[in-house]
């Protein structure tokens, strides 16, 4: 009869970064690991990602799951990115950045204020929370631009009903102005 072998319950923590500033080489770790590094703006976009250690390092972005998406503008007018949603958070707390700054997709190359895409990942966590498990899923950033799209939506219509109220009123002063002078000319003639 063979002996069994002990299972190891956990699987081997299989990512490095290696940090662009000294090339300094961190982990191993697991995934949520990374991913908590990702968003607490320990990695940046110009580190370097290794998994299973095969010495094949690929920038931070490129890894799908950490979700470096955004790129944000300094107030030095530097371009950083792509990176978390977290990092922008962290930027936001250490007064780098404001939630009125532009936050611009990767993929899309929309631009949202940070604090409309905040408020959209709230609102997806809390509706992912109610959410059946089968039900798609859209992703956070097309639900931000949406969001966006909405709030500009809305401000458009308020716009429309504020120039048809001033279309009333300047159509209501011509009806009244063409009626003076009906008036005024009708009784020239009779006089």
């Amino acid at each position: 009869m063979s002996k069994l072998l002990p299972v190891d319950p956990e699987p081997p923590a299989p990512w490095r970064v290696k940090k662009a500033t000294d090339n300094a080489i961190y982990g191993p770790v697991d995934d949520d690991t990374l991913k908590e590094w990702a968003n607490s703006a320990q990695i940046s976009p110009q580190d370097f990602v290794d998994s299973d250690g095969d010495e094949k390092w690929r920038l931070a972005p490129e890894i799908e799951f950490l979700q470096m998406l955004w790129f944000v503008k300094l107030p030095d007018e530097e371009v950083y990115g792509p990176t978390t949603v977290g990092t922008l958070h962290e930027f936001v707390d250490e007064g780098l950045i404001t939630e009125k700054t532009l936050a611009t997709h990767v993929k899309t190359k929309q631009s949202l204020p940070i604090g409309a895409l905040f408020a959209a990942m709230e609102f997806e966590e809390k509706r992912a929370a109610r959410r059946p498990p089968k039900e798609s899923k859209k992703s956070t950033a097309s639900l931000a631009v949406d969001m966006a799209k909405d709030q500009r939506i809305r401000q458009l219509e308020e716009d429309l009903r504020e120039l048809r109220r001033e279309h009333e009123t300047l159509t209501h002063k011509y009806r009244q102005l063409t009626l003076q002078l009906q008036q005024s000319t009708t009784s020239k003639k009779s006089h």
